[in-house]
C-alpha cells in the first residue's frame, strides 16, 4: 500500500446559504423601511402643512415604495431591464390618471348650483 495524501477540497467564502442570508436581510432591511415610509404618511395627513405640499410629498413616498416593491420584493432587479420599464409604465400611467382625476374632480371645475337644482 502507498502512502496518499489527504488534501480537503478548499470551500468557497462566499457560500449559497450565505448569499440567501444578505437577501433576507435586505428584504428585512427593506420592510422596516417601507413600514417606515408608511408611518410618515400617515403622520404627514394629519400635519397642518399646505395641502399642494402634503400631495406632492405623498405622492413621491408612493412612487418610492412601488418602485422598491417591484425592483425588491418582485425579483426584477434580478431580471431583465425592459421588465422593470413595463411595470414603471403602469406606475406612470396610473398616476397620470390620479392626477388627471383631481383636477377634473375637484370643486372649483364642477358647477354645485347646477347640479343640485333638481
Amino acid at each position: 500500500m502507498t502512502d496518499t495524501d489527504y488534501t480537503p477540497i478548499p470551500v468557497a467564502q462566499d457560500s449559497h446559504k450565505d448569499t440567501e442570508t444578505k437577501r433576507y436581510h435586505t428584504f428585512v432591511n427593506l420592510a422596516l423601511a417601507l413600514a417606515a415610509i408608511t408611518g410618515i404618511e400617515l403622520v404627514l395627513v394629519y400635519m397642518p402643512f399646505h395641502p399642494i405640499f402634503i400631495f406632492s410629498t405623498l405622492l413621491a413616498l408612493s412612487l418610492f415604495k412601488f418602485v422598491a416593491v417591484v425592483a425588491w420584493f418582485m425579483h426584477l432587479i434580478y431580471d431583465k431591464l425592459i421588465l422593470t420599464l413595463a411595470f414603471g409604465t403602469g406606475m406612470v400611467i396610473a398616476t397620470g390618471t390620479f392626477v388627471a382625476l383631481g383636477f377634473l374632480l375637484s370643486r372649483n371645475w364642477v358647477d354645485v348650483d347646477a347640479i343640485t337644482q333638481f
